[in-house]
């Protein structure tokens, strides 16, 4: 028997806050508000749009909250210092001195796994450049290779820059605050994703009726792109879980 297509209904308990709020950002894009009236869904949609603005709300003040100016700037210039250590390295690993390539390589290969280290959230910035100064100098040849690229009062910068920028950070984090916006992020999540479901049930119900049913070519089309769209949204967010927890049991593995 052929399968009917389905909104699948993943779970949110390991998603990250950004993920969530972008997530459901992408939801309530494919669900436009014609599309509800047209398919007798406004009550639905308009609930899950309410709950949602007031995430929203909550994850965006605690955003603004964190990247003040001096934030930016202190994170700014630890990147930079990374940058350009990343940058040295992997241009060392041609170097026509056999020395000096031999080092580029070596320290290449503790580069990979912090390769894009100032791509990440404040806190998995900071944790990975921690880890990758500590790769760089916890042996002999690795400090050597350090030493024959001058790579040794970089390094050092880079370290206090990293170092400073926590300061500030857990400064400026204000505890209480921040405690405070995940507590609402915490009790507003799970409203929105019950919202979410009420929705998802209302859409694969009129699809199965009219594949079923009534046939109508228009609705399966229509509904079966909207569908394909949630459930690849959805994908991407599992496969973002996936790919952090491998990566976590990797570095475990390592340690």
């Amino acid at each position: 028997m052929k399968k009917i297509k389905e909104i699948t209904r993943p779970s949110f308990r390991l998603v990250r806050n950004s993920e969530h709020y972008s997530y459901h950002t992408n939801v309530l894009k494919a669900i436009t508000p014609i599309m509800a009236k047209n398919y007798n869904m406004e009550d639905h949609r308009l609930a899950y749009e309410k709950l949602f603005k007031k995430e929203n709300e909550a994850f965006t003040r605690n955003r603004a909250f964190e990247e003040t100016k001096d934030i930016q700037a202190a994170d700014q210039k630890r990147d930079e210092l990374f940058f350009f250590i990343k940058r040295f390295i992997e241009n060392m690993r041609y170097n026509p001195d056999p020395v000096l390539k031999a080092a580029g390589r070596n320290l290449d290969e503790v580069l990979e796994p912090y390769r894009n280290a100032h791509r990440k959230s404040f806190q998995e910035n900071t944790a990975m450049i921690d880890s990758f100064v500590k790769k760089m100098e916890e042996n002999e040849s690795r400090f050597k290779a350090l030493e024959h690229l001058d790579l040794i009062r970089p390094l050092e910068l880079l370290k206090v820059a990293n170092d400073s920028f926590r300061v500030l950070f857990n400064e400026r984090s204000a505890k209480r605050h921040q405690r405070s916006m995940k507590d609402k992020l915490k009790q507003l999540r799970p409203q929105v994703d019950q919202a979410f479901f009420e929705v998802v049930k209302f859409v694969n119900a009129v699809y199965l009726v009219s594949h079923e049913i009534t046939k109508e070519k228009q609705v399966i089309d229509e509904l079966g792109g909207i569908i394909d769209s949630i459930n690849d949204y959805t994908t991407e967010m599992l496969d973002s879980i996936t790919k952090r927890r491998s990566k976590k049991d990797d570095e475990d593995e390592d340690n």
